[in-house]
Formats: structure tokens, C-alpha cells, sequence
């Protein structure tokens, strides 16, 4: 039987816990992430939400790319920032401080980075991005509306895509409202903030320096037939098997 060559994609999940969660302590992931890496060709691998941060070294090598996943609201108090508004649903530290470690690591590494919605907002994050806890528009964002999103045409997220203006599930109340500071960045030149909403929230960042290394706001999974969701996941994996390539050669 021939040896099977399908990337694995390692995937971020959820952590559930009291107080906004009732029951025992558990993971979360919906399914849609990993219906969308299946198509394109790749195999899903959950990443527990609350790995210790020494393990992580030794998932990402059997790994060829990472996918963070959404889920509820950052907490600034890490950062020596305010504490969360009355909207917000901070998840667990640990989770947290997982998701901020892992993108670190990624892209030390180099490895292919999807980072979607709260993966997104924890890839600025770890470059001291800013950050609104509660946007003025959230009624515009939530619930799945659908907006459109408009990127610089000489992005790399628009050469992907194949468009500069789609539309676009949105499922946030938070957003970054810039990239960062280059100075000291973990990944050199820092991120490029690339996309936007019509009201001006922040929709898409990346790596410009990176292989692959994008990140948005919105819910490509939630939208799997879409030709920007297609060329998203295709490419990512696209990507993955060139990373895998170049360590195995």
C-alpha cells in the first residue's frame, strides 16, 4: 500500500470552562475547519487549548502547517492592559497564553500560518498590536452578517485570493486596529494590516517577510463554497507541502 504524502495541519481548539461555560472543563472545535482542510487535501490535527507551552516544540515538528481557530475574547490584562468591558468573554489563560506561544513559535519557524478571527487577533498580539475590545460597528460584524472586505491589491492575501473585494462571514465584536511595532518584531518588518470593512475594522493581516502567514477576521470555513474560502485553504495547504518538502530534503 503506497505511503500516504497528505500534510497534517495542526488546528487550535477551545477551551470551555466555568464561569461562561457550565459542566466539566473541555474542548471545543467546530467541525467546519476541518471539513475545509479535508477538501483541500490536508488532515486535520487538534492541538488541545491548553497545551503546556514545553510541548509545543515537539507537536510543531510532526506538524507542516498551523490553523488558529476563533473563539471568544481575548483578556488585555495579560499585557498589563485594561480589564475586559461587560461584552466580553475572556477565555481561559491558558488558552490564551497556548495560542500566543504557538503563533510564536510558527512563525520562528516559518512553518505555514492560517490565523483566523481570535487567531488572528493573537498573531498582532504577539507584536504588541492594538487593540478595540468592543468596536463601535459590532452590531455589523456578529451573528454571521455578511460584509464585504476590500484589500490592497499588492498584498499577498489578494494575489491568493485572486480579488480585492469579496464578502465575507463575520462572526467579532473585537478587533485589532493596527499591526504593531516593526521595531524588535518578532518576524522582520513586522505585519502589514491588508484588508478592511467598509466601516474601517481591521479584516486581514500578514507577514510580508513570511512564506505563508496570513491572518482574518472573518470565518472562511463558515463560507467553504466561496472562491475566496477555496483559494485560502488550497493555497495553505499548497504551502504546507512545500514546508514539508524543504525538511525532509
Amino acid at each position: 500500500m503506497p505511503a500516504d504524502s497528505r500534510v497534517l495541519i495542526g488546528l487550535t481548539t477551545e477551551v470551555l470552562d466555568t464561569p461562561w461555560y457550565e459542566g466539566r472543563r473541555r474542548y471545543q472545535l467546530f467541525t467546519d475547519y476541518s471539513a475545509c482542510l479535508r477538501e483541500a487535501g490536508a488532515i486535520p490535527v487538534l492541538i488541545p487549548g491548553d497545551t503546556p507551552a514545553a510541548d509545543l516544540p515537539r507537536i510543531l515538528d510532526g506538524l507542516d502547517g498551523v490553523l488558529t481557530t476563533g473563539g471568544d475574547d481575548a483578556d488585555l490584562r495579560a499585557f498589563g492592559g485594561p480589564a475586559p468591558t461587560p461584552e466580553c468573554k475572556p477565555v481561559p489563560l491558558e488558552q490564551q497564553g497556548m495560542n500566543l506561544g504557538l503563533t510564536c513559535l510558527v512563525l520562528e519557524r516559518d512553518m505555514p500560518l492560517l490565523a483566523v478571527c481570535f487567531g488572528m487577533q493573537m498573531m498582532g498580539l504577539t507584536q504588541d498590536a492594538g487593540f478595540d475590545q468592543h468596536i463601535a460597528t459590532h452590531a455589523d460584524h456578529g451573528k454571521g452578517i455578511k460584509h464585504a472586505v476590500r484589500l490592497e491589491s499588492d498584498s499577498k492575501m489578494a494575489e491568493i485570493i485572486g480579488s480585492t473585494e469579496f464578502s465575507v462571514p463575520s462572526f467579532h465584536h473585537q478587533a485589532l486596529t493596527d499591526t504593531g511595532k516593526p521595531e524588535g518584531a518578532l518576524v522582520p518588518g513586522g505585519m502589514r494590516a491588508v484588508g478592511w470593512a467598509p466601516d474601517g475594522t481591521l479584516e486581514a493581516i500578514e507577514v510580508p517577510t513570511a512564506t505563508f502567514a496570513l491572518g482574518v477576521q472573518w470565518h472562511p470555513e463558515r463560507a467553504p463554497d466561496s472562491d475566496a474560502s477555496r483559494a485560502l485553504f488550497s493555497r495553505f495547504v499548497a504551502a504546507a507541502v512545500a514546508y514539508r518538502s524543504l525538511q525532509t530534503a
